[in-house]
């Protein structure tokens, strides 16, 4: 039943923002575009069908001279005696890219290929908003296709692709709620709509629409689309997913052979996979319907609904996610995505993958609630002394301060005994994996300007609580005091270039870099300071 769904409906839809694609990559949406005339006689097509077997995956068309080509279910099923087919690749397995070009009937043309990019809408010389959609390693001389907007609606937008648009229900309507549902009342409506189908023993026709509506409006970029267009039949339409799949058009080429006109979307099947990721509650960002995951190391995206997680949140909790410790485990079917930005100047297309909401679990850890009850006591206590904190910072930015003397300073300016000294120069984005890790091994800790300076058994090591750095490890030295003294006195970058030798000097051993894989830092580390993979040291301070 998914592959039903996913096939003949394509109810998987990706973010996209009407305002997000680059003008200045794409060209102005006003500028026409530069069209060939038309012309009813497409390159030579070297295979005319003379007999059709249709098998369980693929169409095998013949022609009276033995030979064969493969096409697959959706472009073999407009496959008819007499027509002319050019496929690229063998002829046994089913062809990514096929051209079935119609001799004997008036009925336009069928393309087949896999997509790349599809651009932003624009003008085409008839004056019609169109969007051009890359073809990904073309063979059959086509490079692009041109697909009118209008097209992309009645397709992707239509909630039944039998009726003109101004006959269309919407998709609200399918999931029996109002156009201002919340996004947590979309997916009750769509979870209780969807176990009634079933139950009246509904067609996968029915089931795949409602699934196609829900992803639509459970996207709040999408939705404002699909809002947008429902009012104004005319306005320009993206292309979901911004291409990215394998594309079923009927149409026609153009003169020069490098453009397909589509006159009608057949069928789309997106890029796509199934992927299981742990995700930190720290990495979400918190809006009041709905927060998102991005995260970029994996590169995926995914919105969460208050179904999804059962928790109350608002859009304060960006200020202290960083303070939750609790993972989730999201496991999700994710589409292949992508869109222009502007990188140094120049502009590159960054892609990603996007998960669908319809087919999005979470796995929440036990405890969730007091780890969300911890989090904002934290968060309150931080805030309530932001003074206080504010002069720790003054302070440690210029003098290296011991662990035991920082609490004696939190005490005087009246701060609780089991404030978190750690906090103080804590950065949003940093993983207290790596903290833990180093704190668990100290002896002692010295916090100075933004790093912890760790007293370790056989070596000494800094570290900066914030993404994208690397942990200094430095040899074990006689006095430990004149030591975070002498460092202080220079930068990391003074480390690395090794100026007037005062890398030497410290005994800078070398840097480990907080890599993708925890573990493969853990393993360099260990090998840094001299600590088997066995071992760990039987000092283990919890207390930051």
């Amino acid at each position: 039943m998914l592959l039903n769904v996913a096939l003949h409906f394509r109810c998987a839809f990706a973010q996209f923002s009407p305002s997000g694609y680059p003008q200045a990559a794409m060209e102005s949406a006003l500028e026409p575009i530069t069209e060939a005339e038309p012309s009813g006689a497409p390159a030579e097509l070297p295979l005319v069908i003379g007999e059709i077997a249709r098998e369980q995956s693929q169409v095998v068309c013949r022609s009276s001279d033995g030979r064969q080509a493969t096409l697959s279910t959706f472009a073999g099923r407009h496959a008819r005696i007499g027509d002319e087919v050019l496929v690229a690749g063998t002829a046994d397995a089913a062809a990514a890219e096929a051209y079935i070009r119609k001799t004997k009937s008036r009925r336009a043309d069928v393309y087949e290929a896999a997509v790349s990019y599809a651009a932003l809408p624009r003008l085409d010389q008839r004056g019609e908003v169109c969007v051009s959609i890359e073809v990904k390693n073309p063979q059959l001389a086509i490079k692009n296709i041109h697909v009118p907007c209008s097209v992309i609606r009645d397709y992707f937008f239509a909630a039944n692709q039998g009726l003109g648009w101004k006959c269309q229900p919407s998709f609200y309507h399918l999931l029996q709620l109002s156009k201002n549902s919340k996004l947590k009342d979309l997916r009750l409506g769509y979870t209780l709509r969807r176990m009634e189908l079933i139950k009246e023993k509904a067609s996968n026709v029915e089931v795949a629409t409602l699934e196609r509506a829900y992803n639509m409006l459970a996207d709040p970029d999408l939705r404002a689309v699909y809002d947008e267009v429902r009012s104004d039949p005319d306005a320009p339409v993206p292309f979901p997913y911004s291409g990215f799949g394998s594309l079923v058009l009927q149409g026609e080429r153009y003169r020069d052979s490098e453009t397909f006109y589509a006159a009608r979307i057949l069928a789309f099947l997106p890029d796509r996979q199934r992927r299981t990721i742990p995700v930190r509650l720290s990495k979400l960002d918190y809006f009041d319907d709905y927060a998102i995951i991005r995260d970029r190391r994996r590169g995926v995206e995914v919105i969460i609904d208050h179904q999804l997680l059962p928790i109350r949140w608002e859009p304060g909790w960006s200020q202290w996610r960083h303070h939750i410790s609790a993972t989730v485990e999201v496991s999700a079917e994710f589409i292949h995505t992508g869109r222009y930005r502007l990188r140094k100047g120049q502009w590159k297309l960054i892609e990603w993958d996007t998960a669908l909401p319809s087919r999005t679990e979470l796995e929440l850890p036990e405890g969730l609630e007091d780890a969300i009850i911890e989090a904002r006591r934290t968060h309150t206590r931080f805030g309530r002394f932001w003074r206080q904190v504010d002069n720790l910072r003054k302070h440690v930015e210029q003098i290296p301060t011991e662990r035991k003397e920082l609490r004696n300073l939190c005490s005087g300016l009246g701060m609780p005994g089991d404030f978190d000294i750690a906090q103080v120069t804590w950065r949003p984005d940093y993983d207290p994996y790596y903290y833990d890790e180093l704190n668990k091994r100290a002896r002692n800790m010295f916090v100075f300007r933004d790093e912890y300076i760790f007293d370790l058994e056989r070596a000494i090591v800094a570290e900066i609580p914030k993404a994208g750095h690397a942990t200094y490890v430095f040899a074990k030295p006689r006095d430990l005091g004149d030591w975070v003294w002498d460092y202080a006195k220079t930068t990391r970058q003074e480390i690395r270039l090794n100026r007037n030798n005062v890398a030497e000097a410290l005994g800078f051993q070398g840097r480990v870099m907080h890599g993708k894989q925890k573990s493969e830092w853990l393993r360099d580390f260990q090998a840094k300071v001299g600590e088997s993979s066995s071992s760990l040291m039987s000092n283990t301070q919890s207390n930051r």
